[in-house]
């Protein structure tokens, strides 16, 4: 499925690529909250079913992933599976605006309470450093940058960890760009995984899945 989206700029210049990525961002998000339940679900469970798969083996990880909004994909049912089979995970807590988020223990019994946006974050739980950081996309290229909700939260976190961890990229297939056009200073995710499966960005990625602490390899650590 291909999506009638606004066609990118020929010109180079800075202010009509952010123009067009915000009207892409809307025509994304606009067809995501279109989809109808039963498709969506259809769609989710597959997204689920090889995120699941990711996961075994990186079975003692600590996962940071996110609370579903927006209708995006609600990943809590592989998460719970993951803490039965022995990993830890995490949510992310917001501290202000322009401020890097920080990601606190989660289980099922942890007690949640609004933050930032009125999205609900663990409350008096632990702060905890991520192995594998999970990035919603609203888009994503092939060269695995993605088109996020233009807040910047994920770009200031990994600048802010002194370890970046193997940051994963979830969505649906339909939103693939050719070319977000990045800014100069985005990171790409170093997985994707749509309903069609999963995409490692580079053969050093993925040559690391039994990397013991489940971070991401040399070539991809931020120090």
């Amino acid at each position: 499925m291909r999506l009638d989206l606004p066609s990118a700029p020929i010109t180079k210049d800075a202010n009509c690529q952010s123009e067009w990525r915000h009207a892409v961002r809307r025509a994304l998000l606009g067809w995501r909250a279109a989809l109808d339940a039963a498709t969506h679900e259809h769609l989710s469970d597959q997204i689920r079913m090889h995120f699941a798969a990711f996961l075994k083996d990186r079975a003692a990880a600590t996962v940071g992933f996110y609370w579903p909004i927006q209708n995006e994909v609600d990943l809590r049912p592989v998460m719970e599976n993951h803490l039965e089979a022995g990993g830890r995970a995490a949510l992310p807590v917001v501290p202000g605006k322009d401020q890097p988020m920080v990601f606190h223990n989660w289980t099922t019994d942890t007690e949640m309470a609004p933050g930032f946006a009125r999205i609900p974050e663990p409350r008096d739980t632990e702060k905890v450093q991520v192995h594998v950081l999970l990035a919603p996309l609203v888009g994503f290229d092939p060269a695995g940058y993605r088109l996020g909700y233009g807040g910047g939260f994920f770009d200031r976190t990994l600048a802010a960890l002194k370890r970046k961890p193997l940051v994963v990229g979830i969505g649906f297939e339909a939103t693939r760009l050719d070319d977000i056009l990045p800014h100069q200073y985005d990171v790409p995710v170093d997985v994707v995984i749509t309903e069609q499966g999963v995409r490692y960005m580079s053969e050093c990625t993925a040559s690391e899945a039994e990397k013991a602490d489940q971070t991401s390899p040399p070539c991809h650590l931020g120090d």
